[in-house]
């Protein structure tokens, strides 16, 4: 498993939000495991193919929890982020934003 940065030593710390380096992604696994679960289980009962969007967490670790949970595959805003999503091993990438520039 990947280094988590220098926040790691603080997990699981009673206290140690105060210490953190900042920016840094919190999350309530919990509540996180079940909103991807509720999601997909809404789409699957609908039979409509769930494709979140990943600007919100812009991380590839909650990309695969929600593609293994049922999503097809996971959108992004900007090809750098599909870039990283891709390099990741995520499959499905699209992106949703008119790409406007020569680059």
């Amino acid at each position: 498993m990947p280094s988590l940065g220098p926040n790691e030593p603080l997990i699981g710390k009673p206290g140690s939000r105060l210490q953190l380096d900042t920016p840094a992604l919190c999350i309530d696994l919990d509540a996180m495991e079940r909103n991807i679960a509720a999601m997909a289980e809404f789409c699957r009962m609908r039979q409509v193919a769930l494709r979140p969007h990943a600007k919100t967490h812009k991380s590839v670790n909650i990309a695969a929890r929600q593609i293994a949970a049922g999503a097809i595959g996971i959108c992004c805003a900007t090809v750098g982020e599909a870039e990283i999503m891709v390099a990741g091993g995520i499959k499905g990438v699209l992106v949703t934003s008119p790409q406007v520039t020569p680059s």
